[in-house]
């Protein structure tokens, strides 16, 4: 195995490995592909490759971390979160939680625990997290870490997207 796991005593994160990628695209809605502005919904072969590349960062330690989030309790994959590095101490943070799993607090512990990895590991002092306007979840998760509004930005689709940022504690 490879990665870091994180646990709060109710969430665990773990890398994604091969086995995820069919639960992975079970997750996939029309929410996720509007907030993601995805072109088309994915396939397996789609969700393989993101596999793929979440391991080989990883193993590179590359910018990136990803995990998988599964319950304490349960194997069942819920959703994911991201790490991206970019520099001079900020890492954009990105989450999705699978429909039947929304609006229970898993994005904000998930994003907690990805957060202290980022300030331990990474050495990040700042998060950088973004939307399209619209996404309330998003906006609410981002106030509910301390995240202020600092902008907006265009999204690689074209759009805009609302920029939060929070300052990370220092260890």
């Amino acid at each position: 195995m490879f990665g870091e796991t994180l646990a709060d005593g109710v969430l665990v994160l773990e890398p994604l490995v091969a086995d995820d990628a069919e639960e992975w695209l079970a997750g996939e809605d029309k929410e996720q592909l509007r907030w993601f502005e995805a072109s088309r919904p994915a396939e397996l072969s789609d969700v393989q490759r993101f596999i793929i590349s979440c391991q080989d960062s990883w193993r590179k330690m590359g910018d990136h971390r990803r995990w998988g989030i599964r319950k304490v309790e349960s194997d069942s994959l819920i959703g994911g979160v991201d790490l991206r590095v970019l520099g001079d101490g900020e890492v954009n943070l990105s989450f999705v939680v699978f429909p039947q799993f929304r609006r229970q607090g898993i994005a904000r512990r998930a994003s907690l625990l990805a957060l202290s990895y980022a300030t331990r590991s990474l050495g990040s002092r700042c998060a950088v997290i973004k939307m399209l306007p619209g996404n309330v979840s998003s906006k609410n998760l981002a106030r509910s870490l301390g995240a202020r509004y600092t902008g907006d930005e265009p999204s690689d689709a074209g759009k805009m997207f609302e920029v939060f940022k929070l300052t990370l504690p220092t260890l």
